[in-house]
C-alpha cells in the first residue's frame, strides 16, 4: 500500500458543518484563512476540493468595506484643465 506525502481529510457531513460553522463565525474569511482555520482544528483539507465545494456551496467571503471613491469624474472638474505636453521620441538615427 503506497502512502502520499500528504494526506487531506475528505469533506463530509461533519467537515462540511465545521466549514459552514467556521464561515458564519468569521465571514470576511477566503479560501486561504478558512483553510488556515480548518488546520488550527486539526482538519487536513485538500485546498482544491474546498475551494470546489465553497463554489458549489455559494459561500464567499464578504467584502471589507471601503469608503466610496470618485471613480469616473474628470481630473478637469477636481482641479481645472491638465495639459498635457506632446510626446516626443528622439530619433538618433534621423536629424
Amino acid at each position: 500500500m503506497a502512502m502520499t506525502s500528504r494526506q487531506y481529510d475528505a469533506i463530509d457531513e461533519s467537515v462540511g458543518i465545521e466549514i459552514k460553522h467556521l464561515h458564519k463565525e468569521h465571514p470576511k474569511l477566503g479560501h486561504d484563512g478558512l483553510l488556515d482555520a480548518l488546520r488550527q482544528q486539526n482538519i487536513h483539507v485538500d485546498p482544491e476540493e474546498l475551494e470546489r465545494y465553497m463554489k458549489r456551496n455559494r459561500i464567499t467571503a464578504e467584502r471589507y468595506w471601503r469608503p466610496w471613491k470618485w471613480v469616473g469624474l474628470r481630473g478637469s472638474w477636481l482641479v481645472g484643465i491638465i495639459h498635457h505636453r506632446p510626446a516626443r521620441r528622439w530619433r538618433l538615427w534621423r536629424k
